[in-house]
């Protein structure tokens, strides 16, 4: 693996684990904008995170009408 391969890695579960961390310490679901206002970055790459965190099990969403909430899964 290459030195950019590695990092991307890396900061790829960063932000997952950053994700987690701030929907479990909420203790309720969080929508993907509050997700994203917490962690400072944009919807569009909250999303794509969670989405992918969601199909390896880590965390699930239901949907509030047009929202999105996330939840860890325990």
């Amino acid at each position: 693996m290459n030195n950019s391969t590695t990092k991307s890695a890396i900061n790829r579960r960063d932000m997952e684990e950053r994700i987690i961390k701030v929907i479990d310490k909420s203790g309720k679901p969080l929508s993907t904008d509050e997700i994203a206002k917490e962690i400072d970055k944009s919807w569009h790459t909250i999303i794509r995170y969670c989405l992918d965190l969601e199909i390896r099990g880590k965390i699930y969403k239901f949907s509030i009408g047009r929202i999105s909430a996330w939840q860890v899964r325990k």
